[in-house]
């Protein structure tokens, strides 16, 4: 860590200010600090600019109403300054990367041209120690996630045997209400607060306070809307579901700040221990309670219980005993870009249920079955993957030199694309016949919409990689555009409903899909310099082999028909398909990216 410099900055408190003055003192006495750690990362920065809000805040140390006012204008004006210090170090960045790659080839092999040289093994370095971690964070929450699907399918038909569809009924009551609460609980600052490095007290403290003051008005609030489903539905039990959910909500909260010291560790291992520590615990509780008949309510105890075994794992690997202060000018900044994430997740979250309902009332309600099912299956596919890449690369993002990072994003952005390019291929090959045969009949037409939404699914979490980059590099307005962006389009797709067929419309929905893939692409390559062509060489290889395998699929359910042990044998065919196209269309890149994983993990070096 390199020695935070010091910074004399802050009028005394009996002096008058000139706002425009102070702005310009502010922006060069921050500046300067900040240009002494030359080619800095944005966590190095905030260590200089919490120095300088904790200078600014303790330059005022009465409590009179003037002081208070000129201690909130002075911070204002800081945070003016460190605005416009973070834009100008992020334009320098992206002229350094351009000129950076316009005078040096790339480090990492490409797909054409002459072989690089062989690199002599070299003894671990900084950089390939951060590298294992990537690795080991990403095979943990990849692990783990794999995991948590299989658990969920195996627990599906056991409760649903033990309940029945009456008790499931009841519990969805309370869903919509408690689902809603619990994406605005952390009010967005858990992902801001994982950038913040300075460890003040006036930060953490105010942050926690904040947090568990939230958490509690929340439970209230969940416990009160449990008064108002009893007085709306017929059914009694609401009340006490509701009661039991609201108990998991300061849990929910207190988790915040423990997740976020563990991610600007680095650490996800531990957060993925404690995921898969509450969803074991969970569904053994849920089932316990499903055989003693305890109903609906032992769905309630499993959703509160995953969140008070993850709050106490995350709290015993990461908790920081908080101070007795409240500054709420302290974490104004995090409350900022905390805010524009949660208008990102309410935007989306107001837009699908638009979406659900605009499709409802022009096509019915079966075909919106089949609408939503089609959807899900993409996304509960390859979120498998996607969500602990994306947590993998945010945590590597904010603790790395921004050429580097490049570099990783590249590898990511390939393995998305080798894991679900596939699977779309492949389920709009023979999606329908595989609905067909395991659901019945009746859920042909949801094949049919998964054959039009899954490659759009595909190329758009491949792509959604990049808002790691994004948010990580404080471009939140552009994190927050793109979300709003992409569920207005979807809205406005399922909206042609009106004078489209419903094939029509969902097939624009995939459409829009990939536009907002690519404008996403273009985003990365404007705020983090990343190169256009170079994401579509790392991406064209798996494309090719999709369409291979989704064809060597497609032909032999044509030929043999599509009974189960021919879909197996299609499936089959079309994972060797696929390998064997990847090896010989992207031969060089595959080899290379096995020799990277054996440097990164150690493999074969030798010791001095």
């Amino acid at each position: 860590m390199r020695p935070r410099p010091a910074i004399p900055i802050g009028p005394r408190s009996d002096e008058p200010i000139d706002q425009p003055t102070l702005s310009r003192e502010f922006l060069a006495i921050v500046g300067s600090a900040v240009d002494t750690l030359e080619h800095s990362t944005s966590s190095e920065r905030g260590v200089v600019y919490a120095h300088a809000r904790h200078a600014v805040a303790a330059s005022f140390r009465g409590l009179t109403e003037v002081e208070r006012f000129q201690r909130t204008h002075a911070l204002a004006e800081l945070e003016r300054a460190i605005a416009r210090i973070e834009e100008e170090r992020s334009a320098q960045e992206r002229l350094r990367l351009r000129a950076s790659q316009e005078l040096a080839p790339d480090l990492v092999p490409e797909t054409h041209g002459a072989p690089a040289p062989e690199l002599t093994t070299a003894p671990p370095t900084r950089q390939q120690d951060r590298t294992q971690l990537f690795l080991k964070n990403f095979g943990a929450g990849s692990t783990v996630s794999l995991i948590k699907i299989a658990i969920q399918l195996a627990l599906l038909p056991i409760m649903a045997h033990l309940l029945g569809p009456k008790e499931f009924g009841v519990y969805a009551l309370a869903v919509p209400v408690v689902a809603f609460l619990a994406t605005i609980a952390d009010g967005g600052v858990g992902l801001s607060l994982a950038k913040d490095k300075s460890d003040s007290p006036a930060v953490w403290s105010t942050a926690f306070w904040v947090l568990m003051g939230s958490g509690l008005v929340l439970a209230l609030a969940v416990n009160a809307a449990g008064f108002l489903l009893v007085a709306a539905s017929p059914e009694p039990r609401l009340h006490t579901i509701m009661l039991i959910l609201s108990f998991g909500f300061p849990f929910l909260t207190a988790s915040v700040l423990p997740a976020a010291r563990l991610t600007r560790r680095g650490d996800l291992v531990s957060y993925a221990f404690a995921d898969f520590s509450a969803t074991v615990i969970s569904a053994v509780v849920a089932v316990t309670l499903g055989l003693l008949g305890f109903g609906a309510i032992s769905l309630a105890w499993q959703y509160t219980c995953g969140y008070i075994v993850r709050a106490a794992i995350l709290n015993s690997r990461a908790f920081e005993r908080p101070q007795f202060v409240f500054q709420p000018s302290a974490i104004a900044g995090h409350l900022s870009s905390g805010g524009i994430l949660l208008g990102g997740r309410l935007s989306d979250l107001v837009c699908r249920s638009c979406e659900n309902l605009l499709f409802g009332n022009n096509f019915g309600a079966a075909a919106l079955g089949a609408y939503n099912f089609a959807n899900q299956v993409p996304r509960f596919l390859f979120e498998a993957f996607s969500n602990p890449s994306w947590s993998a690369l945010y945590a590597q993002s904010i603790n790395e030199k921004q050429a580097q990072l490049l570099k990783i994003y590249y590898k990511v952005c390939r393995f998305m694309a080798f894991v679900t390019f596939p699977a779309a291929g492949v389920l709009a090959a023979v999606g329908p016949n595989v609905l067909t045969q395991v659901l019945g009949p009746s859920w042909v037409q949801a094949g049919g919409f998964l054959q039009l939404l899954a490659p759009g699914y595909a190329l758009s979490t491949t792509a959604s990689m990049g808002t790691a980059l994004l948010l990580a590099l404080n471009a939140n307005a552009a994190f927050f555009f793109l979300t709003a962006g992409a569920g207005l389009a979807r809205v406005a797709a399922v909206a042609t409903g009106t004078f489209l067929p419903a094939w029509e419309a969902v097939a624009l929905v995939t459409l829009l899909n990939i536009v907002y893939a690519v404008i996403l692409f273009a985003c990365v390559k404007r705020v983090a310099g990343a190169s256009f062509s170079r994401i579509v060489r790392e991406l064209y290889g798996s494309f090719i082999a999709s369409c291979a395998c989704g064809l060597a699929s497609w032909s032999v359910v044509s030929l043999m028909g599509d009974s189960i042990p021919v879909l197996a044998a299609a499936i089959g065919c079309a994972v060797v398909t696929y390998f064997a196209i990847m090896f010989v269309a992207d031969r060089k890149n595959i080899l290379s990216e096995i020799a990277f994983l054996k440097r990164a993990a150690g493999i074969g070096q030798k010791t001095a």
